[in-house]
């Protein structure tokens, strides 16, 4: 690969040119001229109309691609289609439904290139109300999901720390939102990419993972700010919450031992079994994790091709 750039930027949008829109113009606005970048937008099957609006916006800019996939990959998928196209020493993987509040690009890079052991990073997440809302979690295991993370954190402080606080200063933690992912180009490629087995849920977790494994870290950078957009219904999407356990259960057979994966195989299955009151789907959701969630069960296979 040729590198070009110091950071590709690389959007996912699916009908929703408008924050495609307002995503792009933060970057304009607010980075530093001395950081070389491009943007990828990855357009995942929109409708004929979304990207015809979305292909007037990016037209004749300079430094943004635009890619139009005719088939919704994903998550995973999309992002892998943009880092074809991507030619910088790191990767922004980025939901357009952000906006920058200060100068992230450059805020992120100095700390990737001070810190040569990190794979990941990301800035602190706000909520439309300036409010700071959780960036990074922790891995599901057995231990996390039968003692809590607070009691796990009077032993191992440094590996949970405390999610609903602000820091000052940059803090390793085990993985951040996929809302905001800062990579660096070398390791993202020694590892493979994103696994594509994901269509929607559980990336961030799966790639942080992989890095751990490798020995490399993963940090918040407090300093760098952004919002993200994110919903605020309540309401529960069937097709949502299967895809999202399909997700666990596949991280699960991935990366643990046949013990953890069969233990919280088993955890969720009665944990969805004790809501079946609340409706029917979350009995098909549990049968679903019995069966080991075949792969039919996933949104990525009823995806529709879009006619050239």
């Amino acid at each position: 690969m040729h590198i070009t750039y110091d950071v590709a930027i690389i959007l996912i949008n699916y009908n929703s040119t408008h924050y495609t829109r307002d995503c792009i113009q933060s970057v304009i606005k607010h980075t530093d001229p001395r950081i070389k970048w491009q943007i990828i937008v990855v357009d995942n099957a929109s409708s004929p109309e979304a990207y015809l609006e979305l292909k007037n916006f990016v037209d004749e800019k300079e430094h943004i691609t635009l890619v139009r996939s005719i088939l919704n990959v994903g998550f995973s998928g999309g992002n892998m289609l943009g880092v074809q196209h991507a030619r910088a020493d790191y990767l922004y993987f980025l939901n357009n439904d952000t906006v920058f509040l200060n100068d992230c690009l450059q805020i992120l890079h100095n700390f990737m290139q001070s810190h040569p052991d990190t794979a990941l990073c990301s800035g602190q997440m706000m909520n439309g109300k300036m409010q700071p809302i959780r960036t990074f979690t922790y891995f599901p295991t057995v231990s996390l999901k039968l003692l809590g993370p607070g009691l796990l954190r009077k032993f191992k402080p440094e590996a949970f720390p405390v999610r609903d606080t602000t820091y000052q200063q940059p803090l390793q933690v085990p993985l951040v939102s996929g809302a905001s992912m800062f990579v660096r180009s070398g390791m993202f490629a020694a590892i493979g990419g994103l696994d594509t087995n994901y269509f929607f849920y559980c990336e961030e977790e799966d790639l942080a993972y992989t890095f751990r494994k490798k020995g490399w870290n993963c940090y918040l950078v407090p300093e760098a700010q952004f919002i993200h957009f994110v919903g605020s219904s309540t309401t529960v999407k069937k097709d949502f919450l299967q895809e999202y356990y399909f997700s666990l259960i596949y991280f699960f057979s991935k990366h643990y031992s046949w013990l953890n994966y069969t233990i919280l195989k088993w955890w969720f299955f009665f944990k969805l079994l004790k809501k079946v009151y609340k409706g029917g789907f979350y009995a098909k959701i549990a049968w679903m994790i019995a069966r080991n969630a075949p792969p039919r069960y996933s949104l990525r296979f009823r995806q529709q091709m879009l006619r050239s």
